[in-house]
């Protein structure tokens, strides 16, 4: 691997592209393998900081761009106005996020030349993953963040190996991921020690993976109508779609449901208190119990702006809770300063929704107390539930329309899955096209819709868990395994300077 420049670009743009194939859907680990261990090839032969820092760059961009591509899709739904940006845009996208597992090789790199004694074989490996798991934290996390396939989803396809992240989180994950997917990079001995590590955690996820009594709790009914997005806001198909979306609500076992559950922005149209539609929606609420849809919300003034938000109706067609999400898509949902700089927002998109004031948790009769999550909001660690007491299970309100059968929806799930397991806490998925699911608190799927299929799902909510450490610590628990991590990295550099020392003597 002594590479100089373009080459050196060249071969790590190819490993990091490769290294996103082992991302859901396709699960092709061994691409991972190779994608880290050349990761690590071109750090050790880097010149300096800033050779690693480019290297580093351009395995990202390639990374990232395979990782994203799917969001040109969304450019190309009718009408396509902006679908030349499309390819452009994703190109931007993953150039700038490549610098992020470029700063880490690039700091890995400082700090090897500054402190020597990080240069022996498992060291480097160490060092590598500590500052590549900053680094992910750094994307999820600097403006506004972009947690979007993050290492540890290469295990998604054996849900037991998902299990670490109840300790330490997706994140946590990452680290121990970077570790035993490098393992070949120092030989065969840690190869070896990496697939005994992925063994004794697939024996223990699994044996922490006890069976979840699912009898007596509130049954309720996921509807995936699987309405294209091109058709979806057609004003001439409005009755039609609502129609459509009441009568899979009222199929048979409608009475003895608690709740009916509509995806995201699921009435083709804005919702205002009062409307007339809130008495139709509410044909759809099961005795005594409630409808919860995502909607586009609005009040009767509309200067306020639209809300992309949850409601629940009761059977009166009253809204009797609300949740507006919080963390909206930058440049998708809302454009920065839309107010101030109203003919520039117009340009730019077709309109903003509103930010809401934070996460909630609803607790209504009948139905066990939820925190929503709409979308996007989803692929955020420790940031999934509202504040005060915690809630028994999680909704996830989605519309991956957008994005056609491409590899988005299905990386989408693997984020919900991870936040059950993180949260201790079974997650309810309802999406426009799929894939909706019903996720226990271990992150199993016991029951799904795939891509775009027509149809509904009921089920039992399933328990939740005791909380986590995760769960009851967030992000606490991430930084005690950085320390843990460092420490043992010390250590190691410790008895390496020993052994050279020793080994220098006559």
């Amino acid at each position: 691997m002594t590479l100089t420049s373009w080459r050196a670009a060249g071969v790590a743009f190819l490993a990091g592209a490769l290294a996103a194939l082992a991302m859901p859907p396709l699960y092709w680990l061994p691409l991972a393998v190779l994608g880290i261990v050349a990761f690590v090839w071109l750090w050790d032969t880097a010149s300096g900081p800033k050779s690693a820092l480019l290297r580093g760059w351009a395995w990202g961009t390639g990374h990232f761009a395979v990782g994203s591509y799917w969001i040109v899709e969304a450019f190309f739904v009718p009408p396509a106005d902006f679908a030349l940006l499309g390819p452009p845009i994703v190109v931007g996208l993953a150039a700038l996020l490549g610098f992020f597992p470029g700063m880490a090789a690039g700091a890995a790199k400082w700090a090897a030349g500054r402190w020597p004694s990080l240069g022996g074989r498992y060291c480097r490996l160490l060092l590598l993953a500590v500052a590549w798991t900053i680094a992910e934290w750094l994307r999820g996390h600097v403006f506004t963040g972009y947690s979007w396939n993050p290492l540890g989803h290469v295990w998604a396809f054996a849900t037991p190996l998902l299990q670490g992240a109840a300790l330490f989180g997706v994140y946590g994950l990452g680290l121990l991921t970077f570790m035993i997917l490098a393992a070949p990079a120092a030989g065969w001995r840690a190869s070896i020690l990496a697939l005994i590590a992925v063994g004794a955690a697939g024996f223990a996820g699994q044996a922490a993976m006890a069976p979840l009594d699912t009898a007596g709790g509130p049954l309720v009914r996921i509807v995936q109508p699987n309405t294209l997005q091109a058709e979806k806001w057609r004003p001439e198909l409005r009755a039609q779609h609502m129609a459509k979306l009441v009568e899979m609500s009222r199929r048979p076992g409608f009475d003895g449901l608690a709740a009916v559950i509509w995806p995201e922005t699921a009435p083709p149209f804005i919702v205002e208190p009062g409307s007339a539609a809130l008495e139709y929606m509410a044909t759809a609420v099961p005795p005594d119990g409630y409808l919860v849809t995502g909607a586009a919300r609005g009040t009767r003034n509309r200067e306020d702006g639209v809300w992309n938000s949850l409601l629940v109706i009761n059977g009166a067609g009253e809204i009797v809770a609300t949740y507006d999400k919080v963390h909206l898509v930058p440049l998708g949902e809302y454009i920065p300063f839309h107010k101030q700089l109203a003919p520039v927002a117009g340009f730019i998109g077709r309109g903003s929704f509103e930010v809401g004031e934070s996460r909630v948790t609803l607790d209504l009769p009948r139905l066990a107390s939820f925190s929503p999550i709409i979308c996007y909001e989803v692929i955020f660690p420790a940031a999934v539930t509202g504040p005060g007491a915690r809630p028994r299970w999680l909704l996830n309100v989605t519309n991956d329309a957008w994005f056609g059968l491409s590899s988005g929806p299905y990386q989408h799930l693997t984020s919900a899955r991870l936040r059950a397991v993180e949260e201790g806490l079974p997650m309810l998925r309802a999406a426009n096209t799929g894939v909706s699911a019903v996720i226990d608190a271990h992150g199993r799927v016991l029951a799904a819709l795939d891509m775009q299929r027509e149809g509904i799902i009921d089920h039992v909510i399933p328990p939740a868990r005791e909380p986590t450490p995760y769960g009851r610590w967030g992000d606490g628990t991430l930084i005690a395994l950085l320390m843990f991590a460092v420490a043992v990295l010390v250590a190691l550099s410790r008895f390496t300077g020993r052994e050279k020392t020793d080994n220098s003597k006559p």
